[in-house]
């Protein structure tokens, strides 16, 4: 399985469904929490089809990339947000890291633009669900990249996306605080499995909700999600997953560590790279043709939907004001939940390919 070692001898483990025709666009995926890169894995068989390059890496922690050390655990935990913030930008610099090896090693095609005025090439980096919260770094402080790293990026880099993250992962506060995981009336065994009833099932949320991206009337009752046997039309996918391909793809040994490092991150630590991200007009500076994408999923829970709202709400607030910083999309998938890449492989590859 092929490994890249960039800087200080760092490790990526990667799948790669190879190089693609012409100006091939290339689609770089980082995955979330308890799952490896393998979770992308229904949608490589359908890159060479719709020719793009599909690309997907573990992080930190998860097999075959160098875990993190002990004195990086440590920084992660700090009481310090100075050296907290430290450790988790070094990991999002880490990427830009990788992305320019990969450009390097395998002298994927630049940006370029078509006669229609569309662009073709380049690459976009997808962060999906929580795998933001360690990516964000990348598109909020790509002027601390190295200058050759960054030169790449300039000419490869069109789109930094996040797919389905949820408001945690911006910085911002939850609707609610309720979760499957600190249920306290739960048996803790039992836990898992409502989150994994949570997280992947298919939601139908209030139409007057969708139409106005109002969070406060999302419905964030503790059972407002479909179980198994009565969901209407499609069972949550982690219910619906053969078991097999579930254990081949399933890492949750960093959810004791790194994840919930991650996951406790203080919030104005990671808002702070929202808002150079999206908010900020001196970081557009840098990498300026990378444009920044936030892909929500319709049917996906509210913690996801309730995020994508609220950034979206941010950057109106901040356009309205005459801003100019990094240009900012928000796109539904309309069809999806928190895992379209599995259900739906081909859908998806489309999609990304058309939006990114």
């Amino acid at each position: 399985m092929p490994v890249a070692t960039i800087d200080d001898g760092l490790q990526f483990f990667y799948e790669d469904s190879g190089a693609g025709q012409g100006s091939y666009l290339t689609i770089v995926f980082v995955h979330g929490s308890a799952f490896t890169a393998g979770i992308f894995n229904q949608m490589m068989p359908f890159a060479a089809e719709h020719n793009v390059r599909l690309v997907a890496l573990n992080r930190r922690d998860y097999p075959e990339t160098t875990p993190y050390s002990s004195e990086e655990l440590a920084a992660l935990s700090s009481t310090d947000n100075v050296v907290r913030e430290r450790v988790l930008r070094e990991t999002g610099l880490q990427f830009g890291a990788f992305l320019a090896w990969f450009i390097g090693t395998h002298s994927t095609p630049p940006i370029k633009e078509s006669l229609n005025g569309q662009h073709e090439g380049g690459i976009a980096f997808v962060a999906w669900s929580l795998g933001h919260t360690s990516a964000a770094p990348l598109i909020a402080r790509p002027d601390l990249l190295p200058e050759d790293q960054r030169s790449l990026l300039d000419t490869h880099l069109r789109a930094y996306c996040t797919l389905d993250a949820p408001g945690a992962s911006f910085g911002l506060p939850p609707p609610t605080t309720y979760h499957p995981l600190t249920e306290d009336e739960v048996p803790v065994p039992d836990r898992l499995s409502r989150f994994e009833q949570w997280v992947s099932a298919y939601y139908t949320h209030s139409p007057e909700a969708m139409s106005t991206h109002d969070v406060t009337l999302l419905d964030l009752s503790p059972m407002a999600y479909p179980t198994p046997e009565d969901n209407a039309d499609r069972a949550p996918t982690l219910f619906a997953m053969d078991p097999e391909a579930k254990a081949a793809i399933s890492w949750p040994a960093p959810l004791a560590t790194s994840e919930l490092y991650l996951f406790t991150m203080p919030s104005e630590i990671v808002f702070e790279h929202t808002r150079r991200a999206i908010l900020d007009e001196s970081t557009a500076k840098t990498l300026p043709r990378c444009k920044f994408v936030l892909i929500w999923s319709g049917r996906g829970s509210w913690a996801s939907v309730a995020g994508a709202w609220g950034v979206e709400r941010l950057r109106n607030d901040y356009d309205k004001q005459g801003g100019t910083a990094r240009p900012f999309e928000v796109i539904e998938l309309p069809w999806a939940n928190h895992f379209p890449h599995w259900d739906d492989p081909e859908q998806t590859v489309k999609f990304l390919a058309s939006v990114c």
